[in-house]
């Protein structure tokens, strides 16, 4: 029931930008895992290990945005502060319940269940969009649910690596065969949304997995060697010889809105337009304005780059911290790979290429920590998760004691043995 509940309410995240229904969706999330959480120590199912590092600095932050906006008097800044700690205290519990493995196996199936809510509701959109249609306000762009394409790249780029998980895991051939047709859709709605920054960090994720993960070079053999050439040549073949003009006209590269030399589509200037904010005032870069100050609402422009909403947010130091600390995560993830795969396959495989995506597309959207999206929440999830990693391994490994035993003696008594 609790991993019902949880991937339940990470999937109405995914509804969060619909017009009419988006005022209902966040009280449904928060209902669903606070019931999780609930239900998780109702059950006695949440394992005790003490606060983390990476908890601590994520509450921290939430208690500086509460002192922060309280003192700005920030009603909506107050309001998103209030309910991002108490989905922390949920992802919390939560994450002392399930292992980092099941979250991520929850999470290949919470990608599933959206990409096939956009082949049943928004198919003729997909289709549309990949035939490269130009609409009143230029290329049709897939965003089905009202999500900005940029978020759809950003949910299912993010997802086809944990589907990939799946494939590289899965013991049965149906399993294998319908994660990697999840892959597949998954991929051709990141290309039918036009997400341009996903596919760089998916090939930057990629060749993170292939070469620091997986280790391909120290495993290359000569007949390896030539498959990988092979690949590389067949794949150079399809894009300079069949797919080339495609992707340059889905893609839009030779535009003169989103082309080269347009300034990361006028982010540059968003993003200098930001740190003079940032700047501006001593006290917002030592404390920030509170979480969400960085919104369009409160500051008059967007971001458009998560490092600097961020700082904006959480000032200087506490957004620094916090920045650091999601570069490092892909380590970490690494040498926890390697320390807990003797002979096994590896069941973290492909999370520290998640996080690496995350690092490369947010510096193009604002999405990295937050809760209005199904990949902002599980990547809550995730850092919380991995940051208690060793200790909920520890708890599983512990043996409960054995329960006394009667062995029946002359007469009517009975003698425990303990």
């Amino acid at each position: 029931m609790v991993e019902s509940l949880l991937v339940l309410g990470c999937y109405l995240a995914f509804f969060s930008n619909v017009g009419g229904v988006a005022a209902l969706v966040r009280p449904l999330i928060f209902g669903c895992l606070f019931f999780a959480a609930f239900l998780a120590v109702a059950t006695k199912k949440m394992q005790r290990i003490g606060a983390t590092p990476a908890e601590l600095l994520l509450y921290m932050i939430g208690a500086l945005s509460a002192v922060v906006t309280l003192i700005r008097a920030d009603e909506y800044c107050i309001y998103y502060t209030m309910y991002y700690l108490a989905i922390l205290i949920f992802v919390s519990v939560i994450s002392r319940t399930l292992t980092l493995e099941r979250l991520m196996d929850l999470a290949a199936v919470l990608v599933l269940l959206c990409i096939v809510t956009c082949l049943l509701f928004a198919g003729k959109s997909l289709i549309l969009a990949l035939k490269i249609s130009i609409g009143r306000n230029g290329l049709e762009r897939f965003s089905p649910f009202s999500n900005h394409p940029l978020l759809i790249g950003y949910i299912f780029g993010s997802g086809s690596l944990l589907l990939a998980r799946r494939v590289y895991l899965a013991r049965s051939t149906v399993e294998r065969y319908l994660m990697a047709a999840g892959v597949l859709a998954a991929w051709l709605m990141v290309l039918a949304a036009s997400s341009r920054s996903s596919i760089v960090a998916l090939m930057v994720a990629a060749a993170f997995a292939t070469f620091v993960e997986f280790r391909l070079l120290r495993a290359m053999t000569g007949k390896r060697l030539i498959i990988v050439v092979g690949l590389i040549a067949v794949g150079s073949i399809a894009y300079f010889g069949l797919a080339s003009d495609y992707l340059i006209r889905i893609l839009e590269i030779d535009s003169s809105y989103r082309g080269f030399g347009t300034g990361a589509t006028g982010r540059t200037d968003l993003w200098m337009k930001g740190w003079d904010t940032l700047l501006s005032q001593p006290l917002l870069v030592a404390f920030g304005g509170g979480l969400r100050s960085s919104e369009y609402s409160v500051i008059g422009f967007l971001t458009e780059n998560s490092y600097l909403s961020i700082l904006l947010d959480s000032g200087a130091l506490a957004g620094s911290a916090l920045i650091l600390y999601l570069i490092y995560l892909p380590f970490r993830a690494v040498r926890l790979e390697r320390s807990s795969m003797p002979d096994s396959k590896n069941t973290l495989a492909f999370y520290p290429s998640f996080f690496v995506f995350l690092l490369i597309q947010c510096f193009f959207l604002r999405y990295f920590i937050g809760i209005g999206n199904p990949t902002s929440l599980l990547t809550l999830f995730f850092i919380v998760s991995l940051s208690m990693y060793p200790a909920f391994q520890t708890c599983l490994k512990r043996v409960p004691r054995d329960p006394p035993t009667a062995t029946k003696l002359s007469g009517n008594f009975v003698r425990v043995k303990s």
